[in-house]
C-alpha cells in the first residue's frame, strides 16, 4: 500500500467530515421522524387531515430534511478533500455520486412542499372525487427517496473504500462500512422492485450503515485519521529496539 503524509488541512476536512456525519444523521432522522409521524398511514384524505392540523410542524419536518441534504454536501466536500491525496479520481467519484443523492432528495423534498399543498387544498374542496385524490397520493416522493439513498450507498462504498486504501481509520470500520453500504444498496434496489416488501427488511438494511457512520464520525471527530507513514516507521523503531 502506498504511503501517504497526512497534513494539517486534511485533518481539519477530517474533523469537519466527522461532525458533518452526525449533523446529516440527526437532520435525516428528525426529518424523517416529523413527516412520519404526522403523516402516518391510512387514505389520502385521513393524511391531509392529520398534515392540516399540524401544518406549520410539518413543514419544519420538511425544512429540517432540506437542511439535511444541504448539509450532505459540506459532508463529501470534506471527505473528498480529506481522501484526494489518496485517489483523486474515486474520491471525485464519491463526491459525485453524494452530490447527485443531495440533489434528488432536495427535488423530494420540493415535491413533497408541492403535494402539502394538495393537501391542505383537499381539505377545503369537495371538487375532487376519491379517485383522483387517490392518483395524488401517488405523488408521494418515496421512489425519490429510494433513488437518492442508493446515489448515498455508492458514494459511501467509494469513500470507504478509499479510507480502506488510506488506513487513516482502522481497516475494520473502513471494511464494515463497505459492506454496510453495500447492503443497504441491496435493500433500497428491493424497495424499489418490491414496494410491498416487509419493513423490518428495511429497519434490519439500515442498522449496518447507521452503526458505520456513527463509529467513523466518533473516530474522525476524537482521534482524527492517522498517518500511515508515521505508523510505518513506528513499526520499524519498535522492531529495531527488539
Amino acid at each position: 500500500m502506498q504511503e501517504h503524509i497526512v497534513d494539517g488541512s486534511q485533518r481539519s476536512y477530517a474533523r469537519l467530515a466527522g461532525l458533518m456525519y452526525v449533523v446529516v444523521l440527526v437532520l435525516d432522522i428528525a426529518g424523517l421522524t416529523i413527516t412520519s409521524t404526522i403523516g402516518g398511514s391510512g387514505s389520502f384524505i385521513e393524511i391531509s387531515h392529520r398534515i392540516a392540523a399540524y401544518e406549520t410542524l410539518y413543514r419544519v419536518g420538511l425544512s429540517i430534511a432540506l437542511l439535511g441534504s444541504m448539509s450532505t454536501i459540506l459532508l463529501a466536500v470534506s471527505l473528498y478533500a480529506t481522501l484526494k491525496p489518496v485517489d483523486g479520481n474515486l474520491s471525485m467519484m464519491g463526491l459525485l455520486f453524494r452530490l447527485a443523492e443531495s440533489a434528488i432528495g432536495a427535488v423530494g423534498i420540493v415535491v413533497a412542499f408541492a403535494v402539502l399543498q394538495i393537501q391542505l387544498a383537499a381539505n377545503h374542496t369537495n371538487a375532487l372525487d376519491a379517485n383522483q385524490l387517490g392518483a395524488l397520493a401517488d405523488l408521494s416522493p418515496a421512489a425519490g427517496g429510494a433513488v437518492s439513498a442508493i446515489f448515498f450507498c455508492a458514494g459511501s462504498t467509494i469513500f470507504f473504500y478509499v479510507f480502506l486504501k488510506s488506513g487513516y481509520i482502522p481497516r475494520i470500520l473502513s471494511a464494515w462500512g463497505i459492506f454496510a453500504s453495500l447492503v443497504y444498496l441491496v435493500v433500497w434496489f428491493t424497495d424499489l422492485i418490491l414496494p410491498n416488501h416487509p419493513g423490518l427488511v428495511t429497519i434490519l438494511g439500515s442498522l449496518p450503515i447507521l452503526v458505520a457512520e456513527v463509529s467513523t464520525a466518533l473516530w474522525l471527530l476524537i482521534a482524527g485519521i492517522r498517518d500511515p507513514h508515521s505508523l510505518g516507521r513506528h513499526s520499524l523503531a519498535i522492531e529495531g529496539a527488539q
